[in-house]
């Protein structure tokens, strides 16, 4: 039994980023596909070195493998460009490891599917959202990134680390944003979108409530996100731009 409006997803596409998510995608996608048509879905796998991209073969969804991992970033860069040779207006997008809820899908691209917004973010720190089993130290420093981030973006999120999100190809072509840089292959490319949006002017941005699962996450599973690295990975697009020293 599907749970969408034709309608309202016929120009959208859902971008699933996949890397080494063997013990999730298998529960996942068929869930995936119960919210959002299979036919306007790719699985973008960054380079995984177990099963899962077979799995998520076996279970019908098309695939398109990179040849090593890159990073999400660079998947979700791929996904993009597939969705602009397909002719679609605005994308999804989620990773394969449960935590996105398909059950929100909805409550996410609405927005924009409906043109009411260009670009929308999910946000587990606003009223009706919610992350179960999220650690105290990242229930702690995701608002305060979040927070000392807005400052430099002149407009408030309560989430900016949240990768679920919705938005249109034409907000990003019309934001001056440049995607194919290589530095923006980890976790670079997500806020180096999210500035450049924000700061076009007239942009329509909304946050919308959603739950974030960890719950169903073995110890160690939780975040591919290395300290340290990982965190510039984060920051650093915010360092560059802000300086001028990326475009």
């Amino acid at each position: 039994m599907t749970h969408y409006n034709s309608d309202l997803v016929k120009n959208g596409f859902l971008i699933i980023a996949n890397y080494n998510q063997e013990q999730e995608i298998a529960a996942y996608l068929p869930r995936a596909e119960q919210f959002f048509p299979k036919s306007q879905t790719v699985v973008i796998d960054d380079g995984s070195t177990d099963n899962s991209p077979e799995l998520a073969i076996e279970a019908g969804f098309e695939l398109i493998r990179h040849s090593k991992n890159m990073g999400i970033g660079a998947a979700i860069r791929t996904g993009i460009e597939e969705a602009k040779k397909r002719g679609f207006k605005w994308v999804l997008i989620s990773s394969s490891n449960g935590k996105i809820r398909p059950e929100d899908f909805e409550t996410v691209y609405t927005p924009v599917a409906s043109e009411t917004a260009d670009y929308t973010t999910g946000s587990r720190f606003i009223a009706g959202g919610k992350s179960p089993n999220l650690t105290a130290f990242r229930r702690f420093s995701i608002p305060l990134f979040s927070f000392m981030t807005s400052l430099l973006l002149g407009k408030r999120y309560s989430d900016i680390t949240c990768g679920f999100r919705a938005y249109t190809l034409d907000i990003v072509s019309r934001s001056g944003a440049n995607l194919d840089q290589d530095w923006l292959n980890r976790y670079e490319l997500e806020y180096y979108i999210h500035y450049y949006v924000t700061k076009l002017k007239n942009s329509r941005i909304v946050e919308v409530p959603v739950t974030i699962e960890y719950s169903h996450l073995k110890k160690g599973r939780e975040s591919k996100i290395v300290p340290l690295l990982g965190w510039w990975s984060m920051i650093r697009p915010f360092v560059y731009l802000v300086l001028r020293l990326r475009k």
